[in-house]
C-alpha cells in the first residue's frame, strides 16, 4: 500500500473505531487494504481460508508438498513452488474449492479472478492483466486462481490470444514464488501451448466424486445443520447411507450442497416454529433420509441430463490430468457391494 492509502484507511477506520487495541487496528487495516485491493483491481483478495474438502487426497497431498517448496531450506536446493497447476473437469467437481483448500494447506493468500471478464474490458484488457501480474510479483508468495479459463479462448479472437501470449511470457519469466492456478471445464478450448510442460506444470483431473468422497461430502454439509454429524459423529446406518448414495449416482459436490440446504430448509419450516422457543432454547433440526431423498429426486443432475458433454469433458482430462482421487477403498465402494446378501 502506498502511504496516502494507509493514511486514508487509518482516518477511515478511526471515525468508527477505537485506536486503543492495537491488534484490533492491525485487523480493521488489513481488512481495509483487502476492500482496496479488490475495487482497484477486480479481483477477490482472501486471506488463507479455512474449507474443508471431501475426498481428493491426492492432490492434498500435492499442495502440502508445494508448501515445502516455499521454505528457505528449499530455495537453498534451487527448488520453487510450480509455475502453475490446472484443475480440469466438470462443472461443479470442486475446482474453485480445491484452489482455496490450496491457499489453506500452503498458508498463503488467494487472488480469485475469472479469466473470462477480462475479454468484458476490450481495449484495457491487457493493461488490466499487466497490473494484475504485477501486484502479484510484489506480494510474491501468493495463488493467483482463474477461474473458467477455457472461457476466455472459446471464441479464438486476437485479444484471446494476446492476453494469453502476455501470461504464458510473465509465467516463464517469473522470479516470484507466486503459484498459477487455474480451473478448466473444456480442454479442448485452450491453446496447445498453454498445456506443455514448464507452463502448467500439474495438471489435475477433478472429476465426479466416487462413493466414499459422497459420504464424506453429505457428511461435511450435514454437520453444518445437523449436531449429530458434528465431531466426527454419524447418526445413520451403513444401510441406510447406501440408499443415499445410490440415489445422489453421478451426482458432483455442488449439488450435494444444494440437496442438504434444501432439506434442511423444509425441515426447519415444517417442524420448526418462530414463538415457541426463545433464543437460548434453539430447538435442534435433525435430517432425515425421507427428505434428502426427496430433495434429490427434484433435481437433475448435470452429469445425467448432458451426459455427453460431461463425458467428453471427463474423456479428455483423463488423457492428459494425473487423478485427483485415489481409488476408492471406502466401505461404500462399488468393489464392496454384497450383491448376493
Amino acid at each position: 500500500m502506498y502511504i496516502s492509502d494507509i493514511m486514508y484507511c487509518l482516518n477511515d477506520i478511526r471515525k468508527n473505531h477505537d485506536l486503543g487495541n492495537s491488534s484490533e487496528i492491525a485487523k480493521l487495516l488489513l481488512s481495509k487494504k483487502i476492500q482496496l485491493l479488490n475495487r482497484l483491481y477486480d479481483i477477490e483478495f482472501l486471506p488463507p481460508p479455512k474449507v474443508q474438502l471431501g475426498g481428493l487426497e491426492l492432490m492434498q497431498q500435492s499442495f502440502k508438498k508445494f508448501k515445502r517448496l516455499l521454505t528457505p531450506r528449499a530455495k537453498q536446493y534451487n527448488l520453487r513452488v510450480p509455475k502453475g497447476i490446472m484443475l480440469v473437469g466438470p462443472p461443479g467437481t470442486g475446482k474453485s474449492h480445491s484452489a482455496k483448500a490450496c491457499s489453506q494447506n500452503m498458508g498463503i493468500p488467494l487472488i480469485m479472478v475469472d479469466w473470462g471478464n477480462f475479454r468484458s474490458f476490450g481495449n484495457q484488457a491487457e493493461m488490466k492483466l499487466k497490473r494484475l501480474l504485477r501486484l502479484a510479483d510484489r506480494l510474491n508468495q501468493v495463488i493467483l486462481y482463474f477461474d473458467d479459463f477455457d472461457k476466455g479462448f472459446a471464441g479464438e479472437d486476437d485479444l484471446a490470444k494476446r492476453l494469453a501470449g502476455q501470461l504464458l511470457t510473465w509465467m516463464q519469466e517469473r522470479t516470484s514464488d507466486v503459484l498459477v492456478i487455474a480451473s478448466v471445464n473444456r480442454m479442448e478450448w485452450l491453446p496447445p501451448e498453454l498445456t506443455r510442460a514448464g507452463r502448467f506444470d500439474y495438471l489435475f483431473k477433478v472429476d465426479l466424486p466416487n462413493n466414499g468422497e459422497r459420504y464424506s461430502i453429505f457428511k461435511l454439509h450435514a454437520a453444518r445443520f445437523d449436531e449429530r454429524f458434528r465431531n466426527g459423529g454419524d447418526p445413520w446406518s451403513e444401510e441406510q447411507w447406501r440408499r443415499i448414495l445410490k440415489a445422489t449416482n453421478r451426482c458432483v459436490g455442488a449439488e450435494i450442497q444444494t440437496i442438504v440446504e434444501r432439506a434442511a430448509s423444509t425441515i426447519f419450516c415444517e417442524t420448526i416454529t418462530e414463538d415457541t422457543y426463545s433464543e437460548s432454547q434453539v430447538p435442534t433440526l435433525e435430517l432425515t433420509i425421507e427428505a434428502l431423498l426427496e430433495e434429490r429426486r427434484q433435481i437433475n443432475p448435470l452429469a445425467i441430463r448432458e451426459a455427453d458433454k460431461v463425458e467428453s469433458m471427463r474423456n479428455k482430462a483423463d488423457q492428459q490430468a494425473l487423478p485427483s482421487s485415489p481409488l476408492d477403498e471406502s466401505k461404500f465402494a462399488v468393489g464392496n457391494i454384497e450383491i448376493f446378501s
